[in-house]
């Protein structure tokens, strides 16, 4: 496993998740409320690639599946600890099932999501 899968991520994620809040601002969301936006998108991000890349250097190639499974277990936890939706569902669905059974939709939503846009840069199974 190389080093450079814990430090690599750690400039971009914060980029991005500065153009994420600047996004949030433009959307008329308060100032008060971007640390914690700030803190989960570029998190988010840099968990995602943390999880991603130790993956794809034990396997020694990049695969769409490495980053299903990485967007997958973000979405899994993200939902289940109530820290993001899921897109596409509707709100009056977590009404009437459990988080768990949720958290496992938001699963294979954010790790398909994950994958295609893995598909858009190149990548195949």
């Amino acid at each position: 496993m190389r080093a450079s899968c814990f430090t690599a991520p750690i400039v971009p994620s914060a980029v991005m998740g500065g153009i994420f809040c600047g996004f949030d601002v433009a959307q008329g969301r308060p100032t008060s409320a971007l640390p914690r936006s700030f803190a989960l998108y570029a998190g988010g991000l840099y968990i995602y690639n943390a999880i991603q890349c130790p993956m794809e250097a034990l396997h020694g190639r990049s695969s769409l599946l490495h980053n299903f499974l990485a967007g997958g277990a973000l979405g899994y936890a993200g939902v289940l600890s109530g820290a993001i939706g899921v897109p596409f569902l509707s709100p009056y669905y977590y009404a009437i099932h459990s988080r768990s059974g949720v958290a496992a939709i938001g699963a294979v939503v954010y790790g398909s999501l994950a994958a295609a846009f893995a598909s858009f840069g190149g990548k195949t199974l």
